[in-house]
């Protein structure tokens, strides 16, 4: 399994930067919805890096975004 990261800052502006690496194919837009829910907040502008063009690796399934969103009570 590839090592999989979700990078995020938080700028002077109070937006939001999140970045992911080691997350290939469409699945890293998973972590985006739920960057949303657990930042209440709302995706802006949106830039696909290489590893969005390569082919799909591990996915995050519904049971892994439902043990999340139950941990922080979202």
């Amino acid at each position: 399994m590839a090592n999989k990261k979700l990078k995020i800052k938080l700028l002077p502006t109070g937006e939001i930067e999140m970045t992911t690496e080691g997350i290939k194919g469409k699945k890293c837009l998973d972590y985006i919805e739920l960057m949303e829910v657990l930042a209440d907040a709302k995706v802006v502008r949106q830039e696909l890096t290489q590893e969005y063009y390569e082919e799909e690796t591990e996915t995050i399934g519904n049971d892994e975004k439902n043990s999340i969103y139950n941990r922080y009570d979202l």
